[in-house]
């Protein structure tokens, strides 16, 4: 049996659709619907029918599935036994992992969403970050917490070693523009109402993020292993957050392809294993 036909169908049956299917292989949708045919075609049997706008399987569609899911993992990791490995990485926890031999580390977006989209088209083997995801695609392993804390330069004209809610609110601040669901990555963890800030900047990065903070008298918040990494270097006082927060969450996200993987096994396990030795 042709190989891309199997490869066209796990796709389809991915995003139960062809046009989006079309769209993540690079091909037209007519060339999916017709390797579709193809392959109904070598069973005998319709694999997918029209539901509403879309499409779902077929019976005959779900019993094949799970059997050219694992048949076309062994082929292609016997083909293809991966040295290197690209992985996305929320810069919160970037400085504690970088380096890492035969990885390649990328700076999530600031829109997370598209991590997802990177997945599916295999533009990444592994993601390292705080979102979250319902499709069943995905394996989702939490990892990693740690606090946030507040930042602000060593020579601050108001804040001494500690600061409280009122003071916070009354100064300004470099807010993070990266979002998950609308939310800022503090917001989601906030356990009380955020009040409007008074926003000096809205940066791209976290470094962008401290790097301000070290030059003004505004204020930020950051990871509590990021602060302390910089602190020294940029002279900044690291305080404890006047805000109800959460510990901010860190998860691995990979596609179910990957679960059995013993190249992607031995990735996953290197990087476990480092965040744990990691110090805060």
């Amino acid at each position: 049996m042709d190989l891309n036909l199997v490869r066209t169908f796990l796709v389809v049956a991915e995003n139960l659709s062809y046009t989006k299917a079309a769209d993540q292989m690079n091909l037209t949708q007519p060339a999916v619907s017709s390797a579709i045919k193809r392959l109904e075609k070598e069973y005998g049997q319709t694999l997918f029918v029209k539901s509403g706008r879309g499409i779902e399987l077929t019976t005959k569609g779900y019993q094949l599935l799970p059997f050219f899911r694992q048949a076309l993992d062994i082929i292609e990791n016997a083909m293809h036994m991966r040295e290197h490995f690209n992985v996305y990485c929320n810069e919160a926890v970037l400085h504690s992992l970088w380096p890492m031999e035969n990885i390649t580390f990328t700076e999530s977006p600031q829109d997370k969403s598209a991590l997802f989209e990177y997945m599916r088209q295999q533009k990444t083997d592994l993601i390292i970050d705080t979102i979250l995801t319902k499709d069943s695609s995905f394996v989702i392993e939490e990892v990693h917490r740690e606090p946030l804390v507040v930042v602000c330069r060593k020579n601050h004209p108001r804040i001494k070693g500690k600061i409280t809610k009122q003071e916070y609110y009354q100064e300004h601040h470099v807010l993070n523009s990266a979002t998950w669901e609308n939310l800022r990555g503090f917001e989601q963890i906030a356990q009380e109402p955020i009040e409007e800030r008074k926003a000096d900047i809205v940066s791209g990065s976290m470094a962008g993020l401290v790097l301000h903070v070290s030059q003004s008298d505004s204020l930020a918040f950051v990871n509590q292993s990021f602060a302390q990494k910089w602190a020294k270097t940029l002279d900044l006082q690291v305080l404890e957050c006047p805000i109800k927060t959460d510990m901010a969450p860190y998860h691995l996200v990979y596609h179910k392809r990957e679960l059995q993987n013993p190249a992607h096994k031995t990735l996953r396990e290197n990087i476990k294993q480092k965040l744990t030795n990691y110090t805060i």
